[in-house]
């Protein structure tokens, strides 16, 4: 049998996505055109709804604390947005609100590297006391090997 006959044989994947998308806040089964799509084509996991319900709450959290002035510095990192943005990264040279997911209260503002990393961690303590752990052992296994 020739690889061309091998493909054709092959069962075809039906759409994943034919019964509606799950979104990953409300926990609803809703249609596809619920969703945004990326230009790559992968389509956001945030229903449209909740995507304005987070932005309606950011917003609200911008009105209510004023934005820092120029002697502050990320209430993690303690960098300035002139450490930040020493290279001219646009993205580095302003302040993120940051707040919490669970009850939509603010937490301070904060550089776009300790925001993103915090997303990263998804907030949760847990996972980022095993960071720590993880870069602690790896700082221990330099030290060992440099004496």
């Amino acid at each position: 049998m020739s690889q061309f006959n091998l493909f054709k044989e092959l069962p075809t994947k039906e759409d994943p996505f034919v019964d509606g998308v799950v979104c990953i806040k409300c926990g609803i089964r809703q249609p596809i055109t619920h969703y945004s799509v990326m230009k790559a084509g992968e389509i956001k996991r945030t229903c449209r709804s909740c995507r304005k319900g987070h932005k309606d709450v950011l917003n609200k959290l911008r009105k209510e604390n004023a934005y820092p002035d120029e002697n502050y510095s990320c209430g993690i990192c303690n960098r300035t947005l002139q450490e930040l943005g020493k290279h001219g990264q646009t993205r580095l040279q302003n302040w993120v609100l940051d707040h919490c997911h669970d009850t939509n209260t603010f937490r301070g503002w904060v550089c776009h590297k300790c925001n993103t990393g915090l997303g990263g961690f998804s907030d949760d303590l847990t996972i980022i006391e095993r960071a720590v752990i993880y870069l602690k052992k790896h700082k221990e296994r330099i030290n060992e090997t440099n004496d």
